[in-house]
């Protein structure tokens, strides 16, 4: 039974991963999971997992200059309609107002991570409000992702 149609918060997820690339699939094989459980629609956690694993990548590159064995936690919970997820770091302090994608024009590889969160969620926001590290939380509404894949379904 999916929990997503109940009107509460289920219990969150918590998982602390050394900030190294090897570790990512680990966390991709568990939101992959926790999205099947709640009946998530396949494109929809296609994009949710790789919104999950651009922000990591960002974590260890940008907030841990490299692989390292500082933690990176990950928390994920559906919240009534709404998927929320937290990406919680212990490095260098990112500058929110900085945080933005590259030019689409430049035919490059990288860079795209945050284009790509902002395009798929619905809310992100990092708070940097603490003694070290940066909190990233994300939104996604589910409610319209169910919505049209039932109409699609009943076409």
């Amino acid at each position: 039974q999916p929990l997503i149609f109940n009107n509460r918060m289920s219990q969150p997820i918590k998982l602390s991963i050394p900030s190294h690339p090897k570790y990512l699939g680990l966390i991709r094989k568990v939101l992959q999971e926790l999205l099947d459980y709640h009946e998530v629609p396949d494109e929809t956690a296609r994009r949710l997992i790789l919104c999950v694993d651009e922000a990591c990548s960002n974590v260890i590159k940008h907030g841990y200059g490299g692989p390292c064995e500082e933690p990176i936690e990950a928390t994920f919970f559906f919240d009534g309609d709404d998927f929320k997820v937290q990406i919680r770091d212990y490095g260098k302090q990112c500058d929110s107002s900085q945080i933005k994608p590259r030019c689409l024009d430049q035919i490059k590889p990288g860079g795209l991570g945050t284009h790509f969160i902002n395009e798929i969620m619905d809310e992100v926001s990092y708070c940097t409000e603490r003694a070290k590290g940066t909190l990233l939380t994300m939104v996604k509404k589910l409610k319209n992702e169910l919505t049209s894949v039932q109409e699609k379904n009943k076409e």
